[in-house]
């Protein structure tokens, strides 16, 4: 089956960003709250957790849960 236009563009950032990705899903999952707290209130990203954000940049699948942890912490924010 030949890749998708989504799935070569996603292929391509990857290569372009460059950045090893030292977690896995898992990984990132586990300290995704962690990171979108850190981000929300504009604090500094721990050394530990920043993987996390180039975990973001290379999987459309954590970026997309990501996303929605955001977007749900924010209206809990806004109540």
């Amino acid at each position: 089956m030949p890749l998708t236009a989504e799935q070569i563009s996603s292929l391509l950032g990857m290569i372009a960003a460059g950045e090893p990705d030292s977690l896995d899903c898992d990984g990132c999952f586990a300290h995704m709250s962690e990171f979108a707290e850190a981000q929300l209130l504009s604090l500094d990203v721990p050394d530990a957790v920043r993987a996390v954000e180039t975990h973001l940049k290379q999987c459309p699948c954590c970026r997309d849960e990501y996303n929605a942890l955001l977007e749900g912490l924010r209206a809990i924010e806004e109540d």
